[in-house]
């Protein structure tokens, strides 16, 4: 940790000017205290690491900053020099009694009160969502920033993420998805944007990247960001994840595959308007054409009329049975898998698959017989997709 406290309560910072034999005599006369669990900690200074604060062997302090790696350190420091050469008036590694939390910085925008947590290794989803949530409740926006290093691109526009890189979901005011990434080595922020996910890991995603002091503040408190969906490269994906489904199904074991085959689904000849990007489908971990082809299968492809209500119930029932999971995404506090199921449902009436059948009822559109060779379901989705647009899609 870079911040503690002396005997008299005197706050000391360990970011600045500080030359080493200043820092060396004034641990030379003073006694230094975490301001956290108030145990004594020693001042490190050494020829390799950025002088620092560290707990003595065996310490009970909760959170144990001593574990701080050198990348996480100079990010922390990057992030608190930048604030301050924009004008701003950060805190470094406050200490917020009423919660018993201190993020790696504090700060004011725009009068909004941030904590700033640069995330260089994996907590548990429950710690995350723990300290998020009780930041919320002490009136603070919590803004998680994942470290750059722990990025896994797939070409220029999918990535990985993992379950707890999910947790780092943001909304940009414009109601777009945003991961805030910094990376210390190069300098630069690398947000990533316009997530949207094909399965459980890889999703399709752009990268804004800017070197931190040639940011504006609005990078992190407050991006804006066009949602921006290549509808070709869509196709593309979802078109090799049907193929790849129905060319290992012999080695996969799961209920999906069980379910499609049961009604003499090949999973390479699902049908276009499954598998559809829709803004709140990061709310579901389960791929896009995994739940969607259960409310096809449940719900929508049946010939009597059908409501919102039924598949939203219909939904929760595939939940309850472990055949759909959903994402918490403890940063957004509106919002929900509900709002995914009403913009897929909005999707298909623009698409003219289904059309409205009454007072709150809606039935499928009658379409011609199902086709029997790949080239020809080629064929349908190529005459799906073309003349798609962002507006048809998601209603824009």
């Amino acid at each position: 940790m870079l911040v503690a406290s002396t005997e008299n309560g005197v706050r000391i910072n360990l970011i600045g000017s500080h030359s080493i034999p200043a820092l060396q005599q004034y641990r030379e006369k003073n006694n230094f205290f975490c301001p956290e669990c108030k145990e004594k900690v020693i001042m490190k200074i050494g020829k390799k690491r950025i002088p620092h604060f560290s707990h003595s062997k065996g310490s009970e302090c909760p959170e144990k900053y001593e574990r701080e790696s050198e990348y996480h350190i100079s990010g922390k420091v990057l992030l608190f020099q930048w604030l301050r050469k924009k004008g701003l008036n950060p805190t470094l590694e406050p200490y917020y009694p009423e919660i018993s939390q201190r993020p790696d910085i504090g700060v004011h925008y725009e009068g909004v009160h941030y904590a700033l947590e640069y995330q260089c290794s994996s907590i548990s989803e429950e710690l995350f969502i723990k300290r998020t949530e009780a930041y919320f409740q002490a009136g603070i926006v919590p803004i998680w920033i994942l470290a750059g290093k722990s990025i896994k691109r797939i070409g220029k526009s999918k990535i990985s993420l993992s379950g707890f890189q999910y947790l780092f979901l943001r909304q940009t005011p414009s109601g777009h998805w945003v991961i805030p990434s910094f990376c210390p080595n190069t300098k630069s922020f690398i947000n990533i944007h316009n997530i949207q996910p094909l399965t459980v890991r890889n999703a399709c995603a752009h990268y804004d990247v800017k070197p931190v002091f040639q940011a504006d503040p609005a990078i992190l408190f407050n991006p804006y960001y066009k949602n921006n969906i290549n509808i070709d490269e869509w196709k593309r994906e979802v078109r090799k994840i049907k193929d790849s489904l129905s060319h290992n199904s012999g080695a996969i074991r799961n209920n999906f595959l069980q379910d499609l085959y049961s009604r003499s689904i090949a999973p390479s000849f699902l049908p276009p308007e499954i598998g559809l990007p829709v803004r709140h489908s990061p709310y579901i971990e389960t791929s896009p054409i995994q739940w969607q082809s259960y409310l096809f299968m449940d719900i929508v492809g049946k010939e009597r009329p059908f409501s919102l209500p039924q598949m939203i119930a219909g939904f929760c029932n595939r939940v309850k049975n472990n055949d759909i999971k959903v994402r918490s995404i403890p940063l957004v506090q509106t919002g929900s898998e509900i709002h995914a199921i009403k913009e897929y449902l909005d999707a298909l009436i623009n698409l003219n698959i289904v059309r409205h059948a009454g007072k709150g009822l809606y039935k499928k559109t009658a379409l011609s017989g199902e086709p029997d060779h790949y080239s020809r379901i080629i064929q349908i989705e190529n005459d799906f997709y073309r003349g798609i647009t962002q507006k048809i899609l998601q209603g824009e």
